[in-house]
């Protein structure tokens, strides 16, 4: 196994912060390309991506974001974060945090199914799982080449505003939402939790 491409997985690090600075063609088109490499379930490849750049776009879709993250934070969790830690979240997302060059949206496309109609579900789960798999490749290829992205869950608590937005075509069900650019910080990689913990050889 190439060492450098362990290194890129063990090194990679969530970007929230970047610079304004465009990603070249040619970057992103590597990235996108890395993205449609992934494994996909039946070779059936139903994934659609619609790559944000235009400014205007950019600007409404980060305001959305941020509407996103307070939904999150006060309505969706469990035990809500206090105003005061939302207020502060909001804040950080008002001065720029998540505001990237591109956003790439990665969707699930049904448009044409190959299941029979009582594994329609199915269908989907695998589709959704393909559509990870490319996600995550975009994220170490795009670390691999100098350049910070995060993976955006929270979009999909508001599908229907980002659906608005970014008008995806008819049957394509958003999964995320990728920021991407050169990042304007150095995040630490975070600890995960053991292999004793999530592991169970049998």
């Amino acid at each position: 196994m190439c060492e450098c491409f362990l290194e890129t997985v063990l090194s990679r690090s969530s970007v929230r912060w970047f610079k304004s600075d465009p990603v070249p063609d040619d970057v992103l088109l590597k990235i996108l390309e890395a993205g449609i490499r992934a494994p996909n379930a039946g070779s059936s490849e139903q994934w659609f991506f619609i790559v944000v750049r235009d400014p205007e776009i950019r600007k409404k879709l980060h305001d959305l974001l941020l509407e996103a993250h307070e939904f999150y934070a006060t309505r969706v969790l469990k035990t809500p974060l206090p105003p005061d830690k939302v207020g502060k979240w909001v804040q950080r997302i008002r001065e720029g945090m998540y505001l990237a060059p591109t956003y790439i949206a990665g969707y699930v496309d049904l448009r044409k199914t190959t299941h029979v109609v009582e594994f329609t579900g199915a269908e989907k789960i695998f589709a959704m799982q393909s559509v990870a798999a490319a996600l995550e490749n975009m994220l170490l290829v795009a670390h691999a080449l100098g350049l910070g992205a995060v993976w955006l869950g929270v979009p999909l608590l508001l599908k229907n505003k980002f659906d608005e937005l970014l008008k995806p075509p008819e049957g394509c069900d958003l999964q995320g939402i990728i920021a991407l650019g050169y990042p304007a910080e150095t995040p630490k990689t975070r600890p995960r939790k053991p292999l004793s913990e999530v592991v169970r050889f049998i």
